[in-house]
């Protein structure tokens, strides 16, 4: 198996072992068994498990095409129809990266690298937050009174996964109730629609 190959073995196999234990600890003994490696084979690609972890992010990203569902916000024919956007992919791809991030974010907390990523990460969302609060803004949609970048900061937290799992994991909602609610409290509290 050349050295390419091997890696996204491993890249692979963590991803199964983190959605089907729902974000719980794995260990890189663990993976290193379930992809038929020993555990220095494991650490000669990636240099601890935060490494791996990052890796398998970047991984589901463009597994479940992050770039391709971005354009649909940014291409979107209106600031509405950006929200609707936003709602509906936090609705269909958060299932898919909800263990791997959980498992992130306990590494993040004793690991300044997986910290600086995870913030880096939050930070590109906000980015595109501010993009669609100036969108509604330049469309003269944007509720009166409200300062856009407090409308950015509260798109970022209602469509956070934190949210997300709270209202779909925790309370039960479908994804479908997940979608048409998330949109209309967006609609209603940020925009004059």
């Amino acid at each position: 198996m050349s050295s390419e190959n091997s890696r996204q073995r491993i890249v692979d196999v963590a991803l199964q072992l983190l959605q089907k234990r729902g974000g719980a600890d794995v260990t890189m003994g663990e993976i290193a068994r379930a992809a038929g490696l020993s555990r220095q084979a494991v650490y000669l690609h990636f240099a601890d498990r935060a490494d791996l972890l990052l890796a398998v992010v970047r991984y589901s990203d463009e597994k479940r095409g992050l770039e391709a569902e971005i354009a649909k916000i940014v291409e979107a024919p209106d600031g509405l129809a950006a929200l609707r956007e936003v709602a509906s992919l936090e609705a269909r791809t958060n299932p898919s990266i909800w263990a791997v991030a959980r498992a992130l974010d306990a590494v993040r907390r004793v690991d300044p690298a997986a910290e600086r990523s995870w913030q880096d990460r939050l930070e590109h969302r906000l980015q595109g937050c501010r993009a669609i609060v100036d969108r509604l803004r330049r469309e003269g949609l944007l509720r009166p009174g409200l300062a856009a970048a407090a409308a950015a900061d509260l798109l970022w937290t209602v469509t956070s996964l934190r949210t997300w799992e709270d209202l779909v994991l925790q309370r039960a909602w479908t994804a479908e109730q997940y979608e048409e609610r998330i949109y209309q409290l967006l609609v209603r509290g940020l925009t004059t629609g």
